[in-house]
């Protein structure tokens, strides 16, 4: 069968959130074609959607090599076949033969199918996109590696700092979904939502459905560390700028990526710290308390500045309100002091989540 080349990758790259290296399932690194769909599942995420190939392919390829090779290829029309343990794809003057396992072993049948589909808010995506920068990575504290999908808003914390976007999610009661898994919701242009057991799905406009699982695990409340009162401070022109550089080095830290900056005697510094380099901007900003240290997300940061930059600075904690969402973040004291207390720490130690473990450790040193 001929398919058009970069159709057929771009039907690939969108159900690649289902994709991992992780041995999690089996062919957890494969995509599956069955019934003319092509589908992933990493035991987080499900995706499916149209494969373009007829009915009659079924087998579970490696992603990475089918993907790198498609990306490669030149023609505008690829020839697709399947032979005895193989898919072929044959172009002009050559061919390549990927491994192919003929029996489809992905555990997706534990996705149930929905029976209800709702439209999903307009912002939602946007909400998830910056929400999401202020999770956790460290899996000894599962709730934090979570964004909270409330009825009312979408929130996440790590320990050094929260974010809530108040949102009617049209949810029927608070989840948790793994921030690893939610992320991919922003790049899919997804225009519907449905609930089942143990998935929330998403689907966009092109049939492309994508599930993650969710969880009722307890979140803290983090509302009473929303009200911040101290002094009105603004954040300097030319910060974003200063932002982006100082994230070329930070970016290599993908686990833990966060500027960090310092306010005192009426300057704001920002620094990047990465494996191969670092790189550091002062700019003049109307604060003259004590010297203060905090990190950010470089993605909330820049979004911060662009939109709006006034934000309150208290003893322990700088607010930055947007209207659309609100961003606490946890200062401490300057190089090499203590670190100042996690603003939800009280509340974490509240839930029951069990998996937990301290705090996230961090800042500039």
């Amino acid at each position: 069968m001929r398919v058009n080349r970069e159709a057929f990758l771009h039907c690939l790259e969108s159900v690649q959130a289902g994709v991992t290296s992780k041995d999690v399932v089996a062919q957890a690194s494969c995509f599956a074609v069955l019934n003319g769909d092509v589908l992933s599942y990493s035991d987080e995420v499900y995706c499916r959607a149209e494969s373009l190939l007829p009915d009659k392919f079924s087998g579970a390829v490696p992603h990475k090599p089918l993907l790198e090779l498609l990306r490669k290829l030149n023609e505008d029309e690829i020839e697709v076949k399947q032979s005895e343990g193989e898919l072929l794809l044959i172009g002009k003057g050559r061919r390549a033969g990927i491994r192919m396992e003929r029996e489809v072993s992905l555990p997706f049948g534990s996705v149930e199918t929905p029976e209800e589909w709702r439209k999903l808010h307009p912002d939602f995506a946007d909400a998830v996109g910056i929400v999401q920068c202020a999770a956790s990575t460290d899996t000894n504290q599962f709730h934090l590696t979570c964004l909270h999908l409330h009825p009312q808003w979408i929130e996440a914390c790590d320990s050094f700092q929260i974010c809530r976007w108040p949102l009617k999610t049209g949810l029927k009661e608070p989840v948790l979904v793994r921030q690893t898994a939610i992320k991919h919701v922003v790049s899919l242009g997804m225009t519907e939502f449905a609930e089942t057991g143990s998935w929330i799905h998403f689907r966009n406009e092109a049939k492309l459905v994508m599930a993650c699982r969710r969880y009722q695990d307890e979140f803290p409340d983090i509302t009473g560390f929303f009200e911040v009162k101290g002094t009105p401070t603004q954040l300097p022109k030319g910060l974003v700028q200063a932002t982006e550089n100082a994230h070329i080095f930070s970016a290599e830290n993908p686990e833990a990526d966060r500027v960090f900056l310092r306010l005192a005697d009426g300057r704001l510094r920002i620094k990047g710290v990465g494996a191969n380099g670092w790189y550091r901007e002062t700019k003049k900003i109307s604060y003259n308390g004590p010297p203060l240290d905090f990190r950010i997300a470089p993605q909330i940061l820049v979004s911060l500045v662009k939109r709006f930059n006034d934000c309150v600075v208290a003893k322990d904690r700088l607010k930055v309100d947007m209207g659309s969402f609100v961003y606490v973040t946890c200062l401490g004291k300057p190089e090499g002091a203590e670190q100042a207390p996690a603003p939800q720490a009280d509340a974490a130690r509240s839930t029951k989540s069990k998996k937990r473990k301290g705090a996230e450790e961090g800042g500039e040193r």
